[in-house]
């Protein structure tokens, strides 16, 4: 693969994860009872808390904010610095559900945990890329040096 496209591969990931951030974000903060009554699983939770989830919604507003931008610009370590903070939070929210499955049917389990588990998958793919054209973009950086 070349290198443009790898970055464009690369660009089109980011941008799916922060679309994706996108739409639970914006929805936990703004409808906060709309999200926990109306989103697959949630009011299988524990009982509703307006401020706990818009503080989450703003959290996964400002990590959708730090994707956008690491598309935008495609600078190696905004990128990687965005996936490992989505990664973290992607994997540890997974971590809490597949954990807490209990009045969860099967088909709202796989659901879930197969949903969850995309976009930990999603991150991991995505920060193998941009390390790699970090190390790329670091080696040709020291091949020009004298």
């Amino acid at each position: 693969m070349k290198p443009g496209s790898i970055k464009n591969w690369l660009r089109g990931g980011l941008l799916t994860l922060a679309a994706l951030q996108t739409v639970v974000s914006v929805w936990q903060y703004v409808f906060p009872l709309s999200f926990y009554d109306d989103f697959p699983t949630v009011k299988l939770d524990p009982p509703y808390n307006e401020h706990l989830i818009s503080d989450v919604g703003g959290l996964g507003l400002a990590l959708t904010g730090m994707l956008y931008f690491a598309a935008w610009v495609l600078d190696s370590k905004v990128v990687l610095s965005a996936l490992i903070g989505y990664l973290i939070y992607a994997a540890t929210h997974f971590a809490f559900h597949v954990r807490h499955f209990d009045h969860f049917s099967l088909l709202e389990a796989f659901g879930v945990g197969t949903g969850l588990g995309i976009e930990v998958a999603l991150a991991l793919v995505l920060l193998y890329v941009g390390w790699r054209v970090h190390r790329a973009e670091s080696a040709a950086v020291q091949a020009l040096r004298p």
